[in-house]
């Protein structure tokens, strides 16, 4: 369950945010985050009991934000096809755009990598649950078809996550033309039919029987 966070956690959370996106993560200090708040650091403490809870609150809320615009994607586009079409894409897209991705690498790039490793149990975690709760929801509107949601929900969550790890290898999702393409032809269908049962075989077409051959 995301956690709601009130106003004097909102500007920690925000001066924490600026501060490790100007100088990464090991650099920033509670006394920093403290003087660009404009609060103490027993205030932070009294809220976030040390300088990692508080790194992990950072990276909550902004998943948090995430997850509340792909809903709005999600429950204003039109048709089932283009709901998860249009979700999709705007999470795949902030995988790859996302300040907390692209400034860190910048400013910090020996600590992205161990960020969004350590750290990547809960955004993977964050996304299944979002995804199932999608897809459920399509289900008991009759508009996918019936399957277990879960397998699917972390296959498309752990391929998210891989993106931000290793943006390019083969298809661009840097090109919303080649993404959207991908997201249609490998997606779109997995979550629409789910995966085939296992030991299920491909339908193959039945050849008619051969007629005996006539005799005079």
């Amino acid at each position: 369950m995301l956690r709601a966070f009130d106003e004097v956690e909102e500007t920690i959370l925000d001066a924490a945010l600026q501060r490790i996106l100007q100088v990464g993560i090991r650099r920033s200090s509670l006394d920093d985050i403290a003087r660009r708040s404009g609060l103490n650091r027993v205030t932070i403490y009294r809220r976030f009991a040390g300088k990692d809870n508080l790194v992990d609150a950072v990276l909550a809320r902004e998943i948090q934000r995430v997850l509340v615009e792909a809903t709005a994607i999600a429950t204003t586009t039109r048709g089932v096809d283009a709901q998860i079409e249009e979700t999709v894409l705007y999470i795949l897209r902030l995988t790859r755009t996302h300040p907390l991705v692209t400034q860190l690498i910048e400013v910090a790039p020996e600590e992205a990598l161990s960020f969004y490793t350590v750290r990547g149990e809960e955004l993977v975690s964050q996304g299944i649950k979002f995804i199932v709760s999608i897809l459920d929801a399509a289900q008991e509107r009759g508009e996918i078809a019936r399957y277990d949601t879960r397998p699917v929900a972390e296959l498309v969550a752990r391929f998210a996550h891989s993106l931000m790890l290793t943006p390019t290898a083969g298809a661009d999702f840097g090109d919303e033309k080649s993404a959207r393409a991908f997201v249609r032809a490998a997606i779109l269908p997995l979550m629409q039919h789910g995966l085939a049962p296992s030991g299920a075989q491909p339908e193959t077409r039945r050849r008619a029987p051969r007629k005996p051959p006539r005799r005079d």
